[in-house]
């Protein structure tokens, strides 16, 4: 007789050697990651919210939860960082060349950042279009920080549930 445990995401009743769940293909880990929203089945480490991030590339809906916000915004920093490092330490006649490929990384995470920071305001009960206090100078970059900073709404609000399933889209990519 083998041991079973419980998903971490439905409940259902699964053996404990098991990495994925067969009901809802939620990962299991054999480790104590913790969730960030409770019922998703995701753990949120740095991984899975950059994969996550990148895969809603441009998904407006749904809710981000405060993790997976600031693992991306981390993923952002230190490969703009090391990207700007590195061309910035190249001689002068190279510089310019590879500076083409710190624009192009830029251009390219503008969609995805705006995409979580519009989900992050989701996940607190406020409208996507509250974005557009970044364009005020200093003020507008304090309040959004305060409010990524905050904690998400507790259950179901008016944009969708606290994550209680995978979306259908992306359950694939877990099992």
């Amino acid at each position: 007789m083998s041991a079973t445990n419980h998903c971490r995401a439905c409940g259902t009743s699964i053996e404990a050697a098991s990495l994925f769940c067969s009901q809802c293909g939620a990962p299991q880990g054999q480790g104590g990651t913790r969730l960030a929203h409770k019922g998703d089945g995701i753990p949120r480490d740095f991984a899975n919210s950059v994969r996550i991030c990148l895969q809603k590339y441009a998904t407006f809906q749904g809710r981000a939860p405060r993790a997976e916000f600031w693992f991306f915004t981390l993923f952002v920093i230190i490969v703009g960082f090391t990207l700007g490092t590195v061309i910035g330490n190249l001689r002068a006649n190279v510089h310019a060349n590879f500076q083409v490929v710190l624009v192009i990384f830029y251009l390219g995470i503008i969609l995805p950042s705006i995409s979580v920071s519009v989900r992050r305001l989701h996940d607190l009960g406020k409208s996507g279009w509250w974005c557009c206090l970044s364009l005020i100078p200093v003020i507008g970059w304090i309040i959004l920080l305060v409010w990524f900073c905050n904690s998400g709404t507790e259950g179901d609000n008016r944009f969708g549930p606290e994550n209680g399933q995978i979306e259908p889209q992306y359950r694939n990519q877990w099992s």
